[in-house]
């Protein structure tokens, strides 16, 4: 039993080495090979949302700044020159932050 417990733990971290497999090896190695496939696909299918999603975050956020600063002007709500700037400051770190992080996943380099 503590056998089955060890190659589980070893199968979950990826950490195995090929001569401490049991005498089925060819079907772990296999039961590895699809472990691995839906990972690749969960992973790819997370990435797409969180790149849909910060899409549409970035650009409702960036309607709602605009929409902001259009009527600030139009009915004279009178903002300080510092809330604008920090307005601002905040909508471009938000922008390029959100686009890096999903940049970074989409084009990470792995050694697999």
């Amino acid at each position: 039993m503590s056998n089955k417990k060890d190659l589980s733990i070893n199968i979950a971290t990826e950490q195995y080495q090929i001569d401490d497999l049991d005498i089925d090896s060819e079907e772990l190695v296999m039961q590895l090979q699809k472990l691995k496939a839906l990972r690749y696909l969960s992973d790819t299918t997370d990435r797409k949302w969180l790149a849909v999603w910060t899409a549409i975050v970035v650009s409702i956020w960036l309607f709602v700044v605009l929409f902001i600063l259009i009527f600030n002007e139009q009915f004279n709500i009178k903002l300080n020159t510092t809330v604008i700037v920090a307005l601002l400051g905040t909508t471009t770190l938000n922008v390029l932050g959100l686009s890096y992080i999903v940049l970074k996943g989409h084009f990470q380099s792995t050694s697999n």
